[in-house]
């Protein structure tokens, strides 16, 4: 009988923390990401629409941005090469009109908008929990 309760309870606390190993990183970065919307900052991904806009091309570039009233700083960490410095002249959600990279994928929960620039479209993507207020603060 005991092993069999030994078992169970294993069993059980194992489901236990095989669900906690998915959740909590999720619920870590969705704290953070508020956190960081809150010093100006927000994850973001980032490529051209079309050809290459601000030089950045059509593939996408991960990192970190700052961002302020019409004005997106972004810091890859993966991707493009330097920092990149995005005057917003408009910003809407994205509706189809730039067809998506034939190589992305949808990855997590995010929101992608479309960000006129001087040079061209931009398609950003930001973390579905705090996507709406980094466009509110964005939008010029």
């Amino acid at each position: 009988m005991s092993s069999l309760l030994e078992f169970v309870f294993g069993w059980f606390f194992g489901l236990f923390a095989d669900l906690l190993w998915w959740l909590i990183p999720d619920e870590i970065e969705s704290r953070n990401d508020r956190k960081r919307l809150l010093e100006g900052e927000v994850r973001c991904a980032i490529r051209a629409g079309k050809g290459r806009v601000l030089n950045i091309g059509t593939e996408w570039s991960v990192g970190i941005a700052q961002i302020s009233t019409g004005m997106l700083l972004f810091t890859p960490s993966m991707g493009i090469v330097g920092t990149r410095q995005v005057r917003v002249l408009g910003i809407r959600e994205r509706d189809g009109s730039i067809a998506p990279s034939p190589l992305e994928r949808p990855v997590g929960d995010w929101l992608d908008f479309i960000v006129t620039t001087s040079g061209g479209e931009l398609v950003v993507r930001f973390p579905l929990e705090v996507g709406d207020a980094a466009v509110e603060v964005l939008t010029p």
